[in-house]
């Protein structure tokens, strides 16, 4: 039987002082978006109880072992242009990567899959890429469901570097269409070094018309907090699938959509010149428009995608 570790426990705040019996009972409620996590939980511990006693049909939930791997997008390989002209070529991207959570209700982007007719859907996109992700904030927008799986081992990744492997999922069968995606903190695994106790550091040139900025923008854990006190993005996109054998589920992480808000010509220019001293990249500068615009990319649901494929026969030979 497996034992299912309730979402978002890895990060906790500082101790706080004892509370008085009064004011413990002033304290603010349980946030909804943790009852949600909780309440899903609980419902893949159900399902595994299930499954450890025999259950294989889609009903009772069939107890998986997923492999997992994570990849950056194409877009943000190559060089990109964000929103507010830049175009942007990255050189680094680290990121630590906390627990992943699957579940069967949909994702907040899908009510906006049918927009109607009459709009570009370039311009949809756009829209989608500014007001979806700030919508994610509040829990009201996004049901979970019934949980299905998750990847609890914490790691840290150059996204650069390609397609690299994590932990694997305990799952149980059943439709999935969303996921929760955390930022591993403390950072752990083989860059935890490189990222001096933060959870993302990018560095890269930024590049518009004649103005070139060689930046570095890095987030703390405090920076990518969610509504509920918690370093994780709900919600997430888990193209629709019914899982019921093993397989890959592979996230993608897009920090084309981390830097889309991000205007450089605020970040600092280096004492020999734009791009910094010897074209060394220059940190955003804190409390600006460009690191809000940053921390706020980091938070954007559309940010992290995450697709299953199932492991053909060959692959499943030792």
């Amino acid at each position: 039987m497996v034992s299912f570790p309730v979402p978002g426990t890895r990060w906790r705040r500082p101790a706080r002082p004892a509370q008085s019996a009064q004011s413990a009972q002033s304290a603010r409620p349980t946030h909804p978006a943790r009852s949600a996590a909780i309440l899903a939980a609980a419902a893949l511990a159900s399902s595994a109880l299930a499954a450890g006693c025999g259950a294989d049909d889609a009903t009772g939930g069939r107890r998986l072992t997923l492999a997992t791997q994570i990849a950056p997008d194409a877009a943000s390989v190559a060089p990109f242009t964000n929103a507010l002209g830049w175009t942007v070529t990255l050189s680094k991207a680290h990121l630590s990567v906390g627990p992943l959570y699957y579940f069967e209700g949909a994702p907040f982007t899908a009510r906006r899959e049918d927009p109607g007719r009459g709009v570009a859907p370039a311009l949809l996109e756009r829209l989608a890429r500014w007001a979806v992700p700030e919508a994610h904030a509040h829990p009201g927008h996004y049901q979970a469901g019934e949980a299905r799986g998750q990847m609890t081992e914490a790691t840290s990744v150059d996204l650069l570097r390609g397609t690299t492997a994590l932990a694997d999922a305990d799952a149980v069968s059943g439709v999935v269409r969303s996921a929760r995606f955390t930022f591993g903190a403390p950072p752990t695994g083989p860059l935890a070094g490189a990222l001096e106790g933060r959870v993302v550091v990018v560095e890269g040139r930024a590049e518009k018309g004649d103005i070139t900025r060689a930046f570095r923008a890095r987030a703390a854990v405090e920076d990518v907090l969610n509504a509920a006190g918690e370093p994780a993005v709900e919600g997430c996109v888990f193209e629709e699938v019914f899982v019921d054998e093993p397989g890959v589920v592979t996230l993608v992480v897009k920090p084309a959509v981390w830097l889309d808000q991000v205007d450089f010509e605020e970040a600092a220019a280096g004492e020999e010149g734009e791009e910094g001293a010897d074209g060394a990249p220059v940190d955003l500068p804190p409390g600006s428009q460009a690191q809000r615009g940053f921390t706020r990319g980091l938070k954007k649901g559309t940010a992290y995608t995450l697709s299953f494929t199932p492991r053909s026969p060959e692959e499943e030979k030792p």
